[in-house]
């Protein structure tokens, strides 16, 4: 019975990073800041919903399963956001600059 709670405990958390996840990818300002908050947030908060999940479950083969799929994210998710920013980087996308540093540098 003492698992019951763990597992309220994981998939609010999880739940709680994919929120802020998705709000820093509307509140953010630029494509690579939005990359950064939804790579880091997502693959949290998916790994912590599937932690949670495991536990429910108990020992079993979907528990296995669920645990590969917890080692695919963590490799994926991470390594796909770095190849979507390089080729959007590649590609020639700038950062965003605030106003303010742009007109520093013309004087």
């Amino acid at each position: 019975m003492f698992t019951d709670p763990l597992v309220v405990v994981l998939l609010a958390s999880g739940a709680f990073f994919m929120l802020v996840g998705t709000l820093g990818f509307i509140r953010f300002p630029d494509f690579y800041s939005r990359m950064h908050a939804t790579g880091k947030c997502d693959t949290l908060g998916e790994g912590l919903m599937l932690l949670g999940l495991i536990l429910y479950e108990g020992a079993s083969f979907v528990s296995i399963k669920i645990l590969i799929l917890i080692i695919f994210i963590l490799v994926a998710n991470p390594t796909s956001t770095h190849a979507i920013a390089k080729a959007a980087y590649d590609v020639g996308l700038e950062p965003w600059k605030k106003e303010e540093d742009i007109d520093d540098l013309d004087t």
